[in-house]
């Protein structure tokens, strides 16, 4: 058993904190870059009422059996597995806690993009004229560049996590949040007085019900409920060791869950519209990907329009700190790891930052192992999931509900809760369709791994990582749980 032993440093959320960096955790890129191009790819309005289906049938069960997890063993991702679980399944821990925190190397990189392109807005570089490809490939080309600000993203991030729990994460995040929420809303109404901005919310929010019946709605509904509310990451679990004992498990997945949401559809209410106003070829721009949307198209919007160099400061002001209130999360859960270790806090931000930057200066520099890690890790989150999900059914679904969820909650809704007993279902289906995606890219080749740039997306070089990792928690299982002793002790 672990020892109740409080490392000094740490301090303890308020009802009102944990609430705030929990929805910082939740709110990341993804809900202002990726959702308004994934819904306009599939449907809609017959899109949005999926996810929202997607978050009862995935999210909420998921956050929920990471609130108990942190909440009952007060350790991070290893060593709440441990405690909970069992010794022998803490290897489980080790795959759920490692794939987050190698995402945390990578994800840094994006917000010092944003960072990168706010500064451009500030100089006066995004005017009329100016051809955003170039100024895109040129940045993205310019490898010192990329790496000196992912290195000041991290140097943000560590300074926040650094000042504590309550005094820094919380604290943070209760400006975050706020500020995430005004800029999108700002850029909604800005984006709805544009000529021609009606056509985009008609098309974000009309339902076409064939569209109901398509398979691949449903697979990228649930998808994005996966990797934006961030059901699975293991973050939630971290943030609950630091609750009240008395913490509402519920109804916190519930509200973090709508609050990612209703920032996602805010974004999809600032973005869909401006591109149907402004771009000759709006279906193009929607469908250019992640980086060619936010970086290329809209940055060329922004310029383009009077008064567009304020929209573009909004637009990577938010962009900025919905990744830093994520990034945080990310390393407060390496650091919370290693104080369940018996590490000092100061020498457990040290340890974690310094391998965040020697890990993910590479992908600064590269974006072929940039792309490598994101398509690894980021599938990967399904299989930590499943994870979670198993340790539920293992621990005991019913058991669950009436020791650690029903007793402090306000939504007496078992249904709810008992829904993660079909989530093996829903990982197999959309597993599955990631694969045969993957299969699809490289056909009669899908085995291969060399050279990574062409094959940066192939299932081989993903299940090799992951078999790498999954061995070496096999390995360390009785290491890693012999070494996992260190609670942190809740004062209320």
């Amino acid at each position: 058993m672990a020892e109740n032993t409080e490392l000094k440093g740490t301090g303890q959320f308020s009802k009102w904190g944990f609430l705030f960096a929990a929805m910082g955790m939740a709110i990341g890129t993804g809900n202002i870059w990726r959702f308004p191009r994934v819904v306009a790819a599939n449907g809609g309005g017959a899109f949005i009422l999926v996810l929202f289906f997607a978050l009862f049938l995935w999210a909420i069960p998921l956050i929920c059996m990471e609130g108990v997890l942190g909440k009952t063993s007060r350790m991070g991702c290893i060593g709440a597995f441990k405690e909970l679980v069992g010794r022998k399944y803490t290897w489980m821990g080790w795959f759920f806690g490692l794939c987050c925190f190698l995402i945390t190397c990578y994800y840094g990189v994006v917000l010092g993009w944003c960072i990168r392109y706010l500064l451009f807005a500030f100089q006066g570089v995004l005017v009329a004229g100016v051809d955003t490809e170039a100024l895109w490939t040129n940045f993205l080309g310019n490898a010192d560049q990329g790496m000196y600000f992912y290195w000041a993203a991290i140097a943000m991030c560590a300074f926040v996590v650094g000042l504590g729990v309550q005094n820094g994460i919380e604290k943070g995040n209760k400006i975050f949040i706020p500020g995430i929420f005004v800029l999108l809303a700002f850029l909604a109404i800005r984006a709805a007085m544009l000529p021609g901005a009606t056509e985009g919310l008609k098309f974000l929010f009309h339902i076409n019900t064939a569209d109901l019946l398509k398979p691949k709605v449903w697979l990228e509904a649930f998808t994005q409920a996966a990797w934006s509310t961030g059901a699975g990451w293991g973050l939630f679990l971290t943030y609950f060791v630091y609750t009240k004992k008395d913490e509402d498990i519920l109804l916190n997945a519930c509200t973090t869950c709508f609050a990612d949401t209703s920032a996602a559809l805010l974004a999809g209410m600032a973005v869909i519209p401006t591109v149907f106003a402004l771009a000759p070829d709006p279906s193009a721009a929607l469908a250019s990907g992640n980086n060619g949307l936010a970086f290329i198209n809209l940055t060329r919007l922004f310029a383009n329009l009077p008064g567009g160099t304020i929209m573009a400061v909004a637009f990577f002001g938010a962009l900025i700190l919905a990744a830093l209130s994520s990034e945080i999360a990310m390393i407060e859960l390496g650091v919370r790891m290693l104080q369940d270790m018996g590490k000092s806090r100061k020498s457990a931000l040290f340890i974690v930052t310094f391998v965040v930057l020697a890990i993910g200066t590479f992908a600064a520099r590269d974006n072929v192992v940039f792309e490598n890690m994101d398509w690894t890790w980021g599938v990967g989150l399904l299989l930590s999931g499943l994870l979670a999900s198993l340790a539920a059914m293992i621990v005991g679904v019913d058991k669950i509900w009436d020791e650690y969820i029903s007793p402090v909650s306000d939504i007496q809704a078992k249904w709810m809760w008992s829904l993660i007993r079909l989530f093996p279902l829903w990982f197999v289906l959309i597993f599955g369709w990631w694969v045969q995606q993957s299969l699809s890219w490289y056909p009669g080749e899908w085995w291969k791994i060399f050279p990574i740039a062409k094959y940066n997306y192939a299932p081989a070089p993903m299940f090799l990582q992951w078999a790498i990792l999954i061995g070496l928690g096999f390995a360390l299982n009785n290491w890693l749980a012999d070494n996992m002793k260190h609670k942190f002790e809740p004062k209320v």
